[in-house]
């Protein structure tokens, strides 16, 4: 059989084409625009997501509202060497240029990192800051402090020696807040009420650890307000670098469990190919439907055989009363239809119409249509011939001449 033209079946019934490599091309052509189009969405989906980082809250390149590029540029502007890295390596990197005179902002939103990753940045720089931290950050950064909430009150003045926060003298927009659950005297609350407080500064011999609760104060909209600029400039300028982190996907891409040997990188290449081949091969040898074919019914039965065919079974098991009420309920339904009642409607009100339009008593009527019961073959038939007569008359009550 040739690729190009159509192959010819024949079989009792006739002949039918089954359809050729082209054709089957002609048809999947559809299908083939689909798969570019899907490919080229996916595509323009995965560059913006490519993209998102730089408009992502707090990120130092974004300039929207919800960015923190108003700060970081006035950084910069007085002499700060501000690093902004995506990945936990790049992060650690910027920090090794200058370890003693580096701030280190991490800001997780999504608790991207393992505790293996955040005990590394913990070891990292002199001076680091915490951005609305989780528990496990917590626990290795500041283990005397613990999530308490949000700080009842949106604004809050000085309430601490902190000298940045004595500039700022007031803050508008706290969020989060956290308690001292320490014994040591190393840890200062700031900008609280009852004992829950938006920024907790932790001293150690080496480091120095700020836990901040308040994303807003840092943001390019809400920093004019209050004494937010001074704050964040007081809290964020104290060493000559910055290194404003936050962790992408890549640094979960990069983590791999105890034992496991990760995948080398041609295994998805190859997995996608097997994909590939095997919608190829159901394209190539999938069954190819042809035309429906119309074929001659081996036996004909006609309605009166089935009717009478059950009247035999009627008979035979001396069902006289199933019989009849066969015969009732299609005749109740008939007269319903010609006395303009709906489908819906009860006996009662069937016979209630059929008596209007017959002059016939209704208990003549139901004895017809529901209360008489044959005793006998005969009487089944005279009912039967009763309900003929009735739908008759009132077919001839009701339908003009």
């Amino acid at each position: 059989m040739s690729a190009t033209t159509d192959a010819r079946i024949r079989f009792d019934g006739g002949e039918v084409a089954s359809p050729g490599l082209r054709t089957t091309a002609r048809r999947a052509v559809f299908w083939i625009v689909m798969v570019l189009i899907l490919l080229l969405v996916a595509a323009v989906t995965f560059a913006t997501v490519g993209a998102a980082p730089s408009a992502a809250r707090l990120s130092a390149t974004n300039p929207g509202p919800t960015g923190a590029e108003a700060l970081v540029s006035v950084r910069r502007e007085d002499g700060v060497t501000v690093h902004a890295p995506r990945t936990l390596t790049t992060a650690m990197k910027d920090v090794a240029l200058a370890p003693t005179t580096t701030t280190v902002v991490l800001y997780d939103p999504t608790n991207i990192l393992t505790r293996a990753q955040l005990r590394t940045v913990a070891a990292s720089a002199s001076n680091l800051i915490l951005i609305q931290p989780s528990t496990p950050a917590l626990d290795i950064f500041a283990a005397g402090v613990s999530p308490a909430g949000y700080v009842a009150s949106t604004k809050a003045a000085a309430d601490c020696d902190y000298p940045p926060v004595q500039r700022a003298r007031s803050v508008a927009g706290l969020q989060k807040g956290y308690r001292i659950t320490g014994q040591e005297s190393n840890e200062q609350g700031c900008l609280g009420h009852d004992s829950v407080y938006s920024l907790v500064r932790v001293t150690e011999t080496t480091h120095t650890v700020s836990v901040l609760g308040s994303t807003t104060i840092l943001t390019n909209q809400s920093i004019p307000l209050a004494g937010n600029a001074a704050l964040a400039l007081g809290l964020f300028g104290s060493t000559s670098h910055l290194v404003w982190y936050r962790p992408s996907v890549a640094d979960a891409a990069s983590v791999t469990p105890d034992g496991v040997i990760p995948n080398p990188p041609w295994v998805i290449l190859a997995i996608i190919l097997a994909g590939l081949v095997v919608v190829a091969a159901g394209i190539w040898r999938g069954r190819r439907l042809g035309p429906v074919v119309v074929e001659r019914m081996p036996v004909v039965v006609r309605s009166s055989e089935t009717l009478e065919g059950r009247a035999r079974l009627y008979q035979r098991a001396s069902a006289r009363s199933h019989a009849l009420d066969a015969l009732r309920i299609g005749t109740i339904s008939r007269l319903a239809v010609l006395c303009g009642l709906p489908t819906l409607a009860s006996v009662d009100e069937v016979i209630g119409a059929v008596a209007v339009a017959t002059g016939r008593s209704i208990d003549s009527l139901r004895g017809l249509l529901l209360d008489t019961a044959p005793s006998s073959d005969l009487q089944l038939v005279r009912l039967s011939d009763e309900l003929e007569e009735l739908e008759a008359a009132v077919r001839d009550a009701v339908v003009p001449r």
